[in-house]
């Protein structure tokens, strides 16, 4: 490492501050690690770059990550170590910190026992972080992750190759990390493990670099393939090849100057060569290391700041979003007070047709219902059609259902009232609640939909609240309205121009009938054939002799279809005046119902069409536009009335005031990294 290269030494403090405040949780970081499979020499690599000592037993060897971080501090007379584990906090105090010697025995066996041996895993997800200060380090950062395996032994989990995989890929597919891929110089490279996963996340070879270990192990006659292995000529890698000499475990007690001249004697011989002198040996991989580690985060620190950058307006949003902390009611009512005077202009407009243009992207289809018909249309088209094609048998059946004891051909206003309450008010009640029902879903959808989207983030639940209670308190105001319009309309109200006007144009529509119905009855009789004798009116409940009972009737309530009726009639054959002459004449009952019939089907008809678009306005204006639109204040009066436990949903939560303590943590994290950066 470059310890007097004071760029060098900048750049790498500057990772090592960003470090110091957590960003690696946070956001992605330039930073080493060390993969490979078991036994591969991965902890002599990561003992010959940082100077450390580890472990060698059989039991020690790594199962789970290992962060080393060395920095350099020239305010300490010695190296201090320290040692964390996320969530153990009995660990944390215990290496917080302490005074060292170059080995990690004790912390590293004490990490063992607490992650895998007392929970009984041969594996564990958790990271034990080593931090060394100390007047004379080299700052560096580098990862040891545990080594792949391809089986298990008896006893142990055999998911344990998959587990150790996604501990593996976790590091290694991180953009920013450089992939130290530890090759054993007594396996085939093509089988090698570490090269095969590192090539999974770089294709390219951008990040990786393979160190070839246990040069010393190579047998007699392959030490010309090594060679040109290392000469980057068997499998090409962008970065090429590095080399190094492991210590082995009867070595463990060799210092590490000592352990580098072993090194250097052993590549002397003129079997390395071929090899350059800045790809093998210890001090030539630190160096290329260091060289290498520079260049990246040289290149990523610009990037990273523009990141920590975005990542802080983020979380300056994100609290902006949760409004100012509100800890009593009393505060709460006043910034709902503020509110409601900010929302109700909006909602005005709204009513008005004056939509925003953010919430028509984002409700647009709320304001068209899905049939694509006006409301109020659907409404007065569904009115309209209830009593259409009502037969003339069945208002002769009506007549003599309600009347009482009427005079012979009396048309008793009685009856008249009870036909229309028993047969038409109720089918139109029935359809006025339903289509009401619809048009009031569908305003007070889209109103508080409209509400839920403007209003002020911290008094939307009371806004919503409020106004759902406003709208139950409509509903039932609604109801007695139409309930109150149709008390109205069960006494007929006949003293009306409208009603005047279109019994004149019946009666004048029946005399028109009853003209061309004489006019072909002679016609027929002078061509030798003559009709059945004429009932008193188009509405007669009998049917000529040749139809059947159960053949369809004509309208009566069909409006200008009565003319067209009577047409297709005269135009059927018909027996011989002969025979309809032999056909007994009508009971006097039977004339006097379907004399009455006839006198009522004008009135009755101009009445229906009267009442019907009478109690269609009325119901529009009186229910919907007067409860829901113009009567819109009222909600706001209610809003400025709210109690005290619907205010009690703007005050902060508990779990609402953690998250707001963790974004000013994340903040004040942040700002500090910016300045570091």
């Amino acid at each position: 490492m470059f310890n007097g290269d004071s760029e060098y030494q900048q750049v790498i403090d500057n990772i090592n501050k960003v470090q110091n405040h957590g960003l690696t949780h946070k956001l992605s970081i330039p930073q080493m690690v060390i993969i490979g499979d078991q036994s591969s020499g991965k902890s002599s690599v990561l003992e010959a770059i940082t100077k450390l000592t580890f472990p060698r037993d059989k039991d020690m060897c790594t199962r789970f990550a290992i962060q080393v971080n060395l920095r350099r501090n020239p305010a300490l007379q010695e190296d201090v170590l320290s040692a964390r584990i996320e969530g153990e906090e009995e660990f944390n105090n215990l290496f917080n910190p302490v005074k060292t010697t170059t080995t990690f025995h004790g912390v590293v066996e004490q990490a063992v026992n607490i992650l895998c041996k007392k929970r009984n895993t041969d594996i564990s997800d958790k990271v034990l972080e080593l931090t060394l200060s100390g007047p004379t380090q080299s700052p560096l950062t580098m990862i040891d992750l545990p080594g792949f395996i391809n089986t298990t032994s008896d006893g142990q989990d055999k998911s344990l190759p998959n587990t150790i995989s996604a501990i593996n890929m976790r590091y290694i597919e991180d953009p920013r990390t450089i992939i130290l891929a530890v090759v054993q110089a007594t396996a085939d490279l093509n089988t090698t493990r570490a090269l095969s996963e590192a090539g999974k996340v770089d294709p390219d070879g951008e990040r990786t670099v393979p160190i070839v270990t246990k040069p010393d192990y190579i047998q007699n006659g392959l030490h010309p393939d090594w060679i040109e292995v290392l000469l980057n000529r068997k499998k090409t890698m962008k970065h090429g090849y590095l080399v190094m000499r492991n210590t082995g475990y009867d070595q463990k007690s060799l210092s590490w100057d000592e352990a580098r001249r072993e090194e250097d004697k052993f590549f002397e011989s003129e079997l390395w060569n071929p090899v350059r002198s800045d790809r093998k040996g210890r001090v030539a991989v630190r160096k290329f290391l260091g060289n290498l580690l520079f260049e990246h985060i040289s290149r990523e620190l610009p990037v990273l700041k523009r990141e920590v950058d975005a990542a802080l307006d983020t979380f300056k949003m994100d609290l902006a979003a949760l409004g100012d902390p509100i800890a009593s009611t009393d505060e709460a009512r006043v910034m709902l007070v503020d509110a409601t005077l900010h929302l109700q202009p909006q909602v005005i407009s709204f009513l008005n047709a004056e939509y925003d243009h953010t919430y028509i992207a984002a409700f647009k289809e709320k304001l068209i219902p899905s049939s694509g018909l006006d409301p109020y249309f659907e409404y007065r088209q569904a009115m309209w059609n209830k009593d259409a094609g009502l037969p003339s048998s069945e208002i002769v059946n009506l007549v003599a259902r309600y009347r009482g004891n009427d005079l012979p051909g009396f048309v008793s206003f009685t009856t008249f009232t009870n036909i229309i309450n028993g047969h038409f008010l109720d089918g139109w009640r029935n359809t006025t609640k339903a289509h009401v029902q619809k048009m009031h879903r569908h305003l007070s959808d889209a109103l508080s939909d409209f509400i839920a989207h403007t209003a002020n983030a911290t008094a939307r639940d009371v806004f919503t609240h409020v106004f759902d209670r406003f709208s139950r308190q409509q509903v039932r105001e609604i109801d007695q309205t139409i309930q109150d319009i149709f008390e109205d309309e069960s006494t007929p109200f006949t003293l009306s121009r409208h009603y005047l006007e279109a019994i004149h144009e019946e009666r004048s529509k029946a005399n028109r009938i009853r003209i061309l119905t004489r006019e072909k009855s002679v016609i027929d009789l002078n061509k030798g054939r003559v009709d059945s004798p004429p009932l008193p009116s188009s509405s007669t409940s009998h049917p000529p002799q040749n139809e059947s009972p159960g053949s369809p009737q004509p309208s009566l309530l069909a409006g200008s279809s009565d003319s067209s009726n009577f047409a297709q009639r005269s135009n059927s054959s018909a027996p011989p005046l002969s025979q309809q002459q032999q056909q007994p004449p009508p009971q006097d009952g039977d004339w006097d119902e379907a004399h009455m019939a006839e006198e009522m089907i004008p009135c009755l008809r101009a009445y229906l069409k009267t009442a019907r678009e009478r109690i269609v306005d009325k119901v529009l204006m009186e229910t919907i536009e007067r409860h829901m639109i113009k009567r819109i204040h009222v909600y706001f009066s209610m809003l400025l009335k709210a109690t005290n436990a619907e205010l009690a949903c703007m005050l902060e939560s508990p779990m609402l005031k953690r998250r707001r303590e963790g974004l000013e943590a994340k903040i004040a994290d942040f700002e500090k990294i910016l300045e570091e950066l």
